[in-house]
């Protein structure tokens, strides 16, 4: 079977473990490629593997995600702390989990992601993929921004607030829930817009279909853009952000030893007993 074996370098357990386990897989006759989350894009030897072992936390995820959903790997995210929203399987369960890759006893649950453009002057000035969320906020300044948002190029509103939150369902239990914002069944593939403390605008989150487009136009700086919060943009004023469901999917390798999403909810967000 071929193996992405993906960790973080600057975080020296996930990587230790993480080539621990590229030797140990080898011996097994496994063809494992390793690969290092460094904001660098997968080269081609990653393509075609069956499965992508992620050993970190839920942010080492994220950019697994951003950097393998292209090509259509699956990831399975073994937790190196405590078991988050998006990895399935800590150290302990690493074992039994990739037995049953292995043996295919596993399913693929595909979640949406978003494609966000950043638009200067008529230019293409950075295109990204994000999981989580794509967030317009304000800059150094402790002061509110502007922010006028299209739907499929209509005009909706203008935002004064500290910021702009569009999220996927996967991202509704991290920035957007923090601020009011719905939780979402994450294999939804419903985009949410949540305002980050509103001034005099309109509070609410508001849903949209999976088919449309949204363009951020900031009318204020400094401001910045910030994907998965992870990867960040300066904005100018007159900058133009679309948000659109990405082509490219995220898939999750799931087998029997990955909690469902409800547990976890009712025990991180809802704090309900086991």
């Amino acid at each position: 079977m071929k193996m992405v074996i993906a960790s973080r370098p600057d975080w020296p357990a996930s990587l230790d473990v993480a080539k621990k386990t590229a030797v140990r897989l080898r011996l097994h006759g496994n063809e494992i490629v390793e690969l290092a989350l460094d904001g660098r894009p997968a080269t081609q030897d990653a393509a075609g593997a069956d499965v992508a072992c992620v050993f970190g936390g839920d942010g080492t995820v994220l950019r697994a995600a951003r950097v393998l959903a292209p090509l259509n790997v699956p990831l399975l995210g073994v937790n190196l702390g405590r078991l988050g929203f998006l990895t399935a399987t800590t150290l302990d369960q690493f074992d039994a989990a990739i037995a049953d890759i292995v043996a295919g006893r596993f399913e693929v649950e595909v979640r949406t992601m978003l494609d966000a453009r950043v638009i200067r002057n008529q230019n293409d000035l950075a295109r990204a993929l994000a999981l989580n969320d794509v967030v317009v906020a304000r800059g150094a300044r402790v002061r509110s921004i502007h922010i006028a948002v299209r739907v499929d190029g209509e005009p909706l509103i203008v935002y004064w607030a500290d910021g702009l939150i569009v999220a996927t369902a996967t991202g509704s239990t991290a920035y957007g829930f923090s601020v009011g914002g719905p939780l979402i069944l994450p294999v939804s593939r419903s985009i949410t817009m949540v305002p980050i403390a509103p001034h005099l605008s309109f509070g609410n989150a508001v849903v949209f279909d999976p088919e449309q487009e949204l363009e951020l136009e900031v009318q204020d700086e400094p401001a910045i853009l910030s994907l998965d919060g992870q990867e960040e943009h300066e904005l100018k004023k007159g900058d133009k952000i679309t948000v659109r469901r990405a082509e490219p999917v995220a898939r999750f390798a799931r087998t029997a030893h990955t909690r469902p999403f409800v547990e976890l909810l009712r025990e991180k967000i809802l704090k309900e007993p086991k």
